[in-house]
């Protein structure tokens, strides 16, 4: 059976460009980093929350991604596998640097010109639609960073899935893959992942 038709579009697009790359098409690789570039420089900023640490992480973990191209198993999907590299690009750099992953966020907005940030951007689906007045739009806000620095204040397998879950927005299947671990593990680490998540938003009141 031709692999590319368990795909849907987009995934059998990547595939056709990795297969380009590994023919020796080095350009096609540009269009898969066009692609997911935004993908690792959230989820770097999202876990270090520092814009010039996230900047080099998204280009150290693309710059992996092109050389081990050929250790790519095309059963899985590209993001999930890209997504692998960055956590560990972020981990390697951790212990390399001493980076505090659970720092609070200090990036201000203006540091961040016509993009969406970490900070900007709602961290549950339920925080979506804008606030119809001043009043609730600051609360909004509030809740906002009380939940972030929550986050932060997570060991970092636990904010690792919180992310995944909800900011990445990833299914328990994704997250498994990533994590390469079985999916009940996801089920029970996001369970005390977000218990613990509780109880530090109770903590921040």
């Amino acid at each position: 059976m031709n692999i590319k038709n368990v795909y849907d579009s987009g995934a059998s697009n990547d595939l056709e460009k990795i297969e380009l790359c590994q023919s020796g098409n080095s350009e096609a690789f540009s269009f898969l980093v066009e692609k997911y570039k935004n993908m690792v420089y959230q989820l770097a900023l999202r876990l270090t929350g520092n814009y010039h640490d996230s900047e080099d992480i998204a280009q150290e973990s693309f710059l992996k991604a092109y050389h081990s191209l050929h250790q790519f198993n095309p059963s899985y999907s590209f993001s999930s596998w890209l997504y692998k590299i960055t956590l560990n690009t972020i981990r390697d750099r951790a212990r390399r640097k001493n980076l505090d992953l659970a720092q609070s966020f200090s990036q201000q907005e203006d540091d961040f010109p016509e993009q969406e940030t970490a900070n900007t951007r709602p961290l549950f689906s339920g925080d979506s639609e804008f606030a119809t007045n001043p009043e609730e739009w600051q609360v909004r806000q509030e809740n906002q960073q009380a939940i972030q620095t929550a986050i932060n204040a997570l060991p970092l397998p636990q904010k690792e899935i919180i992310i995944l879950r909800h900011l990445q927005n990833l299914s328990y299947y994704e997250i498994a893959q990533i994590l390469h671990i079985p999916l009940n593990s996801v089920k029970v680490r996001l369970h005390r992942a977000r218990t613990q998540l509780k109880t530090l938003l109770e903590e921040l009141k």
